[in-house]
């Protein structure tokens, strides 16, 4: 699942680069640390990352399918979530 996350967060990236979009440096840091072997608070810090990247989406059809690529990488970390052992209390 990781590859998968690894993959997706690499498309977007290029997607984001593409359009010149803000939200570049939060996309490069989502990759990052999906390439470092994230654990649960990771997962969840990347996770929050998507969320803002999506809150700070522009309008339009360009947009539109970038935000095809945020949503299904979103649900994979969300999924690797679901897998990942809570830390430690």
């Amino acid at each position: 699942m990781i590859d998968d996350a690894i993959r997706e967060a690499t498309r977007l990236l290029a997607s984001l680069r593409s359009m010149r979009a803000a939200t570049v440096p939060e996309a490069e840091e989502v990759l990052a640390t999906l390439k470092d072997s994230p654990d649960h608070n990771a997962l969840m810090g990347c996770a929050a990352v998507l969320e803002e990247i999506d809150a700070r989406m522009p309008g339009g059809t360009l947009a539109g399918l970038v935000r095809i690529r945020l949503k299904s990488l979103t649900g994979t970390v969300n999924a690797m979530l679901d897998d990942a052992p809570p830390p430690a209390a």
